[in-house]
């Protein structure tokens, strides 16, 4: 920012300067002074200028909105997420974020006001608490880049919603058994091989519909990638994190119908294959189990349903949270141990009735 003196055509000396403003389309922008006849008057310019810019600045930050702050945030988060995360979190700013608090600049929400949305949301969305969520990361990135100097998320409180006594989303050892009966009905081996291997290995959807003839060696199944949804649709890619890596043992039944399966489909690359040689879609397994439900007494249940199913059904039969764990590909024993704690409906054990019997009274 040094003033600069330098010759006129006509032979004057002449100052000026030259001062870096930012950027613009991720370019350097300076902006350049010169003509000033005295080095004093150059200073006084740069000084004004300088001004200038320190004001316009506070404005624009003043200015700036709750939506244009959360588009920064979304490019920057786009980097660290696979594309299917990035679109269902773009997707809930769009249609909760924006339409309340959008247009409002960042720098005049307060706790309060963020306190009666979060509870707003809370009321209307099962995720309400997501939506606090993604509201801090906006408003922490808005605080690292000077649009605002405190958090108001921070204070704000979730509501925990009244639990509601409705039906489990998975089946009971019973159930399950009703509805593969109903699905052997159906005498379509490619249903009875997908929803057995959905019910009898505890994989996700995604897992199973990525699964190529080559992942199953007799009685294992090698779990290395997933469908996920990105941009551009539906395609193969990673499983969700590192422990989703992993081997599924299965039973003599299920390698059985593999088996039937892949006689009748010597040629193609994917255990479920479409007539492009591509997986079929993930909307397919839904449609297929209300079809088959339909004009019965079985309950329908989402697809990830099966994999709480298959949870369930491992700690009846006394397998231990590190081996269902390590079975589901979970990478935290806390999320195999919530699971355990929502489908577990009594006790399994009969330490009650031991200590009765000890006391004798």
């Amino acid at each position: 920012m040094e003033i600069k003196s330098y010759k006129k055509k006509n032979g004057e000396t002449a100052y000026g300067f030259r001062i870096y403003v930012g950027k613009e389309n991720g370019k350097d922008k300076y902006v350049k002074r010169q003509g000033f006849q005295t080095k004093a008057k150059a200073r006084a310019a740069l000084l004004q200028l300088q001004t200038d810019l320190k004001n316009s600045e506070e404005i624009t930050v003043k200015e700036i909105t709750v939506k244009e702050v959360a588009e920064k945030w979304l490019k920057e988060y786009a980097d660290t997420v696979q594309d299917s995360t990035y679109i269902k979190t773009e997707r809930n700013i769009k249609n909760h974020i924006y339409p309340t608090l959008g247009d409002k600049k960042i720098s005049t929400l307060t706790p309060l006001q963020l306190q009666e949305q979060v509870n707003d949301w809370s009321k209307k969305l099962v995720y309400g608490r997501k939506m606090k969520g993604l509201m801090n990361n906006i408003c922490k990135y808005a605080i690292r880049h000077g649009y605002i100097s405190t958090n108001p998320v921070e204070s704000v409180t979730t509501l925990v919603r009244k639990q509601v006594d409705t039906e489990s989303d998975f089946y009971d050892k019973e159930e399950l058994k009703s509805f593969l009966e109903l699905v052997d009905q159906t005498d379509e081996l490619r249903k009875k091989v997908l929803f057995r291997l959905l019910a009898f290995t505890g994989a996700r959807k995604g897992e199973v519909l990525a699964l190529k003839w080559e992942d199953w060696t007799n009685n294992t199944l090698s779990i290395n990638k997933a469908i996920t949804r990105g941009f551009d649709g539906e395609s193969v890619g990673p499983t969700k994190n590192k422990s989703s890596n992993r081997l599924i043992s299965l039973d003599e039944k299920t390698s059985e119908l593999l088996t039937e399966w892949r006689e009748m489909n010597p040629t193609t690359t994917f255990i479920f294959e479409n007539e492009l040689g591509k997986p079929i879609p993930g909307t397919l397994p839904r449609k297929w189990l209300q079809q088959i439900v339909k004009d019965s007494d079985v309950r329908p249940i989402r697809i990830h349903g099966f994999r709480h199913t298959h949870a369930s059904l491992c700690f009846e039969a006394g397998m231990t949270l590190k081996q269902v764990q390590y079975r589901l590909g979970h990478s935290d024993l806390k999320t195999t141990m919530n699971i355990y704690t929502h489908i577990t409906k009594e006790a399994k054990d009969d330490i009650g009735e031991k200590f009765a019997n000890y006391i004798d009274f």
